[in-house]
């Protein structure tokens, strides 16, 4: 693990490591109140030489230094104890009350510190006075008549607060303590941690290209009422527009005319992905159908305001007929067949020769976007993928397993599906996030601030001022660029022939039918030209 690891673990990570930190030092200084409280006093005796000794040596500052060494063993002996016991009338044991008691003699001068140690600041006072006495009169009992005598020098002062449990100690254990789990915490977290963050994970772990990453913006959320509002801002539009074009490419001699749009587990966004790539795909003036093949959740007719009562199941069924279920989008080449009404055995219908039939007939006149249930839910995906030309997976970065994608590109596989690639959803635009996980792709904050987009786009997020023209190498060949896609600068692409409607739904002139497959004579209708020349995915371009 490199220190840029390191750092990422803890800012992963902080939110734990602050809280177990806090719970830590909160158990350990609670933990002190449990302690008993102990309380210290301190008394000092003196080592008086004989009087009248003159100049002996032993009467000299040297003699009551040595004097005192022996006095200081006397202080912790049972006699001694029992002498305090007696003379406070404590109940306690003399030897516990002798062990309370510590000494120290001062380096320059024949002075002993005695310090006690009770329960309560008055007996800490008491022992510690007593136990000069006591030891100057168990001195005198084994050495009678010697001149030297320990005497009281000063007494003891009664402590105004314990000396023990030091409540910062168990506090800073305590707070370290839990720093150390949340340490392993965090470690562990990582190591099990399987969620998608980054596309690196997705090309690394899974192998299968990256289509797109979409950012985590009001943008790609329904209002209130369910519909689907068209994205407004820069980065928005700019991350569907890569979409669109990775997904042009992912076969240039044989581009996709159908695709379905699913996930590996529900609520990760595939019905709002697949109605926006189904709109940008149509804003490049290719008529586009964007099919509600989810007859269990469906969520296109509320994303897009209309009546979804009748609509694919009826369809299928072969109750109405496909003028009755299609919607135009006023102002757009994009038309929407919804879900219909939720019938009893979507996967059988789904996955029904009228299905397979019905897909490859408007992939010869429209590009074919279809929302499929989750792969992992249900079998519908799998089924719908081999009618199609390739299936989009939607992950949700931050919370996709990559195990559980892995399974969902498995089992489109089995059934001899393609998986064009993966969309990455609702990635974090926060700076914060892409230090801690690191950076989806490269950010999707707007090229610029919000006065300046350095002919990008512009506050009100277009494209200002005229595009850069690249230079090209005579040495480099260059591909042919699909009909589809060009369109000159300052042209708007001429739509194809429209048939009339009323309220909503097309009516068919009686010239220029064509069967579709599976239906009855009532399904016949015109259909119009695709917009890039292509013959469908029977006999494509």
């Amino acid at each position: 693990m490199t220190i840029e690891d390191f750092l990422r673990l803890l800012l992963r990570n902080a939110v734990w490591l602050i809280l177990l930190t806090v719970l830590g030092a909160a158990a350990g200084y609670g933990f002190s109140y449990t302690k008993a409280p102990v309380y210290q006093a301190s008394a000092l005796g003196f080592v008086r030489g004989a009087s009248g000794a003159g100049n002996d040596p032993m009467n000299s500052t040297q003699g009551q230094y040595s004097k005192a060494q022996f006095y200081l063993p006397l202080f912790q002996t049972r006699a001694v104890g029992q002498t305090i016991v007696d003379e406070l009338g404590m109940d306690a044991s003399p030897d516990a009350v002798a062990g309370s008691l510590a000494t120290s003699l001062d380096p320059n001068a024949p002075i002993i510190t005695v310090t006690a140690s009770a329960g309560s600041p008055e007996d800490a006072s008491a022992i510690a006075n007593a136990s000069i006495e006591a030891v100057a009169a168990e001195a005198e009992m084994l050495e009678p008549g010697n001149g030297d005598r320990l005497v009281p020098y000063q007494s003891a002062i009664t402590p105004g607060a314990p000396s023990s449990p030091d409540r910062e100690k168990y506090l800073m254990v305590g707070a370290a303590a839990g720093l150390l789990a949340a340490m392993a915490l965090a470690v562990l977290r990582s190591r099990n941690d399987s969620r998608l963050r980054t596309v690196d994970q997705l090309t690394d772990q899974l192998h299968v290209p990256v289509l797109g990453v979409l950012p985590d913006m009001k943008d790609f959320t329904r209002s209130k009422s369910g519909t689907l509002p068209e994205p407004k801002t820069f980065q928005s539009r700019e991350a569907l527009r890569k979409l669109r074009t990775n997904l042009r490419f992912v076969d240039v001699d044989n581009p996709p005319r159908s695709i379905v749009i699913t996930s590996s587990a529900p609520a990760e966004g595939k019905s709002v992905v697949s109605a926006n790539l189904a709109r940008v795909i149509a804003g490049t003036g290719q008529p586009t159908l964007l099919i509600d093949a989810d007859l269990r959740r469906p969520q296109v007719a509320k994303e897009f305001g209309i009546d979804g009562g009748v609509g694919l199941s009826q369809l299928l069924a072969g109750a109405v007929s496909l003028d009755d279920v299609i919607h135009e989008v006023p102002g757009s080449l994009l038309s929407v067949l919804p879900a219909g009404q939720i019938p009893p055995n979507p996967s059988e219908l789904l996955g029904s020769r009228r299905m397979q039939d019905m897909i490859r007939e408007l992939g010869r006149h429209y590009f074919v976007v279809i929302d499929a249930p989750p792969v992992l839910a249900v079998t519908d995906a799998q089924l719908l993928t081999r009618h199609a030309d390739g299936a989009v997976l939607v992950a949700v970065a931050g919370r996709t397993r990559v195990e559980g994608l892995s399974r969902a590109v498995e089992a489109i596989e089995k059934v001899a599906g393609t998986v064009f690639g993966v969309v990455l959803n609702r990635a974090s635009t926060s700076r914060l996030k892409r230090i801690a996980y690191g950076d989806a792709e490269y950010g999707y904050s707007p090229y610029g601030d919000g006065s300046k987009r350095y002919a990008y786009g512009s506050a009100n997020g277009w494209e200002t001022g005229p595009q850069a023209e690249l230079e090209v190498p005579d040495d480099v060949v260059t591909a042919p660029v699909p009909e589809a896609l060009v369109v000159e600068a300052g042209e708007t692409p001429a739509a194809p022939a429209r048939s009339r409607h009323r309220g909503g739904r097309r009516s068919v002139p009686p010239e220029e039918t064509t069967q579709l497959p599976g239906h009855g004579a009532s399904t016949a209708r015109r259909w119009p030209a695709a917009g890039d020349g292509s013959t469908g995915q029977d006999g494509r371009k």
